[in-house]
């Protein structure tokens, strides 16, 4: 699912005040991206897009939250984040 408030801080930083103006800037569909505010699925080839366009990884785009557990000798470290690379970084340490 589309994480709509980081795209909303994302548009707010380039500037892009409506979602028609992303859509003629994107050029990605206006009913594609109505489509996405509204919390439906969208296709891997439109988030690819917004990621390009936005210049951010894709994870900062869906509202998906990895839980990672790194056991080590000294105990357990639990780190809950929307970021994959955060999840995967905070493993190797």
């Amino acid at each position: 699912m589309l994480n709509d408030q980081k795209l909303k801080e994302l548009m707010k930083e380039k500037n892009i005040k409506s979602k028609l103006q992303l859509a003629k800037l994107s050029k990605i569909p206006y009913s594609t991206l109505i489509y996405m505010f509204q919390g439906h699925d969208m296709q891997v080839s439109t988030l690819v897009e917004l990621s390009k366009f936005f210049g951010v990884p894709i994870d900062h785009l869906i509202s998906k939250n990895y839980g990672v557990i790194n056991i080590t000798e000294k105990g357990n470290n639990y780190i809950d984040t929307s970021s994959i690379i955060e999840a995967t970084v905070s493993t190797m340490m």
